[in-house]
């Protein structure tokens, strides 16, 4: 395997990522500790000795930096990201270890998927300038960790991957964790659920309002219409896993796919606290 290009930045701790709940509360009116990204940028080869086919990848993940050996909850928080966004295997890799593990991972997979076939080819007669696209995979993963309303950590991380076909494949996920434990804030926990219709309909609203936007019209007033163009074939709107409690309002996001096809794109919708603060718990 051959890596090119490497660059990191940020100073990783190397804290453990694995403590319990238990003892992990963050006392009032504590410091918060500081935002920082691991990133790299790089090409393995999948033969060594040849430049292509290939596989790029970039990435930037945030994490907290303790202020301390003894902050543990920041230490808890890292371990909730890594296993919300990347599986719970990853929850027990240490906040240091992290990026380089995804990075192992990438490469064995791409690897596992075409190495073989490759192989075969080549021994077949195939030339190098008739190696097939879909030979080169590309993986593209940002993220980002702000504190949003009454300190509530806001964790958004959009991962795009090409692995052949006609288009890369986009998701972003997003969630929220208490500051002061760790502990992730589900719909149920963030909003009054028996107030369900009301917080549809103001979503609702932001739809019609960005699907005008997007069309560049103002013709767009109902579900009907909304239909008429693509949207929400599946059936009703609901409440999206994939939300944020900002410092300006409830960002409601949906994927490509959720509510409409890929080529309408994708859906981050604005309900400021004015409007939705009645239907909120916290």
């Amino acid at each position: 395997m051959s890596i090119k290009k490497m660059v990191f930045s940020g100073l990783v701790s190397g804290c453990a990522a694995s403590m319990l709940l238990g003892g992990c509360i963050r006392k009032e009116g504590q410091r918060m500790p500081q935002v920082d990204i691991w990133s790299i940028d790089t090409t393995i080869c999948l033969k060594e000795g040849m430049k292509t086919p290939s596989c790029k990848i970039y990435m930037e993940l945030a994490y907290l930096q303790p202020m301390a050996e003894s902050d543990s909850v920041s230490a808890l928080i890292n371990s909730v990201i890594q296993r919300e966004a990347f599986g719970p295997k990853y929850a027990k890799v240490s906040t240091a270890d992290f990026g380089k593990t995804l990075l192992v991972d990438y490469a064995k997979n791409y690897h596992t998927d075409v190495k073989s076939l490759f192989e075969a080819d080549l021994h077949n007669g195939m030339k190098s300038a008739d190696i097939p696209q879909w030979y080169n995979y590309e993986y593209e993963i940002t993220s980002s960790l702000e504190i949003g309303k009454d300190s509530v950590w806001n964790y958004s991380i959009t991962q795009s991957s090409y692995t052949g076909g006609a288009h890369p494949n986009t998701v972003k996920r997003m969630f929220n964790m208490d500051a002061a434990t760790g502990r992730i804030i589900t719909p149920e926990k963030a909003f009054r659920m028996e107030h369900q219709a009301e917080i549809k309909k103001l979503i609702f609203k932001k739809l019609i309002s960005e699907v005008n936007l997007k069309m560049e019209t103002d013709t767009i007033v109902s579900m009907e219409d909304l239909n008429d163009v693509g949207i929400l074939l599946d059936g009703p709107l609901s409440i999206p896993e994939n939300f944020l409690l900002t410092k300006n309002g409830v960002v409601f996001y949906y994927n490509r796919y959720e509510i409409a096809p890929y080529s309408a794109g994708d859906f981050s919708l604005t309900v400021p606290y004015e409007e939705i603060e009645a239907y909120l718990k916290k």
